[in-house]
């Protein structure tokens, strides 16, 4: 049985109804087996909530065109960067799967939609304002970042167009169980260990290893 007072610490809020955030985490095959609602309606809810929240941040923060303003959000609720605030926070772990579905990792979708579960359930709950309280504590340091010098989803791309002269490779290598594997990835620059990451996929691994990179050639 999942400890959901777990999850409440990791997202800094106590639910006043139990079930709907055990609801958030509840997959669909988890439910077709169990007979228990989805997280589905949730992800429907917190999907648009979410938008909004990234909307009137970025809208606060910056006075760039609606283009700029638009390319950003995309970064900040793509895919991407919510699968990789959910690996950050481990909160994958708690997701409820079938039991074919938890001989293998969550996929980045997978947890794309539980992060947009968990906003929906949190307004539901507490309301915008605690929506957007775990909004923030998510992506704080991602806006802060496109403040100071501009943010891209893709680490890698990054890299490379700031060493464009450069041979950048990455040794990634998977290690535990295949139902629930760690990769481990170094970025080598012309035969140089450089920046490190791990993930539960080589993808996020070497994401991570490339903005690690990055970093350390920032403040070298």
């Amino acid at each position: 049985m999942n400890n959901f007072a777990n999850v409440e610490k990791i997202v800094g809020y106590s639910f006043k109804n139990k079930k709907l955030l055990e609801n958030a985490f509840v997959h669909s095959s988890y439910a077709n087996e169990t007979g228990k609602e989805s997280n589905e309606r949730l992800e429907f809810l917190g999907d648009s909530v979410l938008e909004l929240i990234c909307t009137e941040e970025l809208f606060a923060a910056f006075d760039g065109t609606e283009g700029k303003l638009t390319k950003y959000r995309a970064s900040l609720v793509s895919e991407n960067a919510l699968s990789f605030v959910v690996d950050e926070l481990k909160l994958h772990e708690y997701l409820l799967r079938g039991k074919g579905e938890r001989k293998k990792a969550p996929t980045s979708a997978e947890k794309c939609d539980l992060y947009e579960a968990i906003i929906g359930a949190l307004y539901l709950d507490g309301g915008y304002e605690v929506a957007k309280k775990f909004f923030d504590k998510t992506h704080g340091e991602l806006i802060s970042k496109l403040k100071t010098d501009g943010y891209t989803d893709n680490a890698k791309n990054a890299l490379q167009e700031m060493l464009p002269k450069e041979r950048i490779t990455y040794s990634t290598t998977k290690h535990g169980e295949d139902h629930s594997p760690i990769y481990k990835s170094t970025v080598i620059i012309n035969g140089v260990n450089m920046g490190y990451g791990e993930g539960t996929n080589k993808r996020t691994a070497e994401q991570k290893a490339a903005q690690n990179t990055i970093n350390m050639i920032k403040k070298a």
